[in-house]
């Protein structure tokens, strides 16, 4: 039976890599596809020739549009220290305490309290790892989402298609307070349940 941990990883890749490259090869496939690709994107011989060009495409942009977005996380890092909400200040120190209780000094720099935190809750209550991890695929989708967007903008700007472009820029701004709300929320609730196993003792 597949662990529940194993599905969420998979559901990551799928909303955070190859959804986001199906939206970028939807818009740049008609339009620069053949430069890249020539013959195969202009005249695939079959349905299935088609299918296996644009699920390619669309896993090879995603993966490069996860590594542009990547970079976003340190806008957020930078935002979260001037605003901080969902008391993830006070939940970090907790979880920090617990963790330096725990693992000894010189290991401490090999991992930070989220991943630590992260890796206890998969092995010891994989019912919490779900959870961060359903909050994570959805800040990373949202991350990815904001550089198609980007993407999008100057695609359809260098093609005349004004209004399209200034609805993919309109979009930008949701998708990065989603992504926010989404990434700080799946950290906070990490730590929060760090907070509690421990309290129940289930940590020793």
């Amino acid at each position: 039976m597949a662990n529940p941990s194993d599905f969420y990883v998979g559901v990551v890749d799928f909303f955070a890599i190859l959804l986001p490259g199906a939206i970028a090869t939807a818009i740049l496939g008609p339009r620069m596809g053949h430069l890249v690709l020539g013959q195969l994107v202009a005249s695939p011989t079959t349905e299935a020739g088609t299918w296996a060009v644009f699920l390619t495409s669309a896993y090879f942009l995603g993966h490069l549009i996860f590594l542009v977005g990547s970079y976003i996380d340190r806008a957020y890092n930078r935002l979260r220290e001037q605003l901080s909400p969902y008391g993830n200040e006070s939940a970090y120190q907790c979880a920090t305490r617990i963790r330096d209780t725990m693992v000894d000094e010189a290991e401490r720099t090999a991992l930070n309290t989220f991943q630590w935190a992260r890796a206890v809750l998969i092995a010891k209550c994989p019912a919490a790892a779900e959870d961060v991890h359903r909050l994570e695929a959805d800040s990373k989708f949202f991350r990815s989402l904001l550089v198609v967007c980007i993407l999008a903008a100057v695609v359809f700007f260098s093609t005349g298609m004004v209004w399209e472009a200034c609805m993919a820029l309109v979009l930008g701004p949701p998708c990065f307070a989603r992504y926010y709300e989404r990434r700080l929320k799946s950290t906070t609730q990490a730590y929060i349940h760090i907070v509690t196993l421990h309290h129940l003792g289930c940590l020793r």
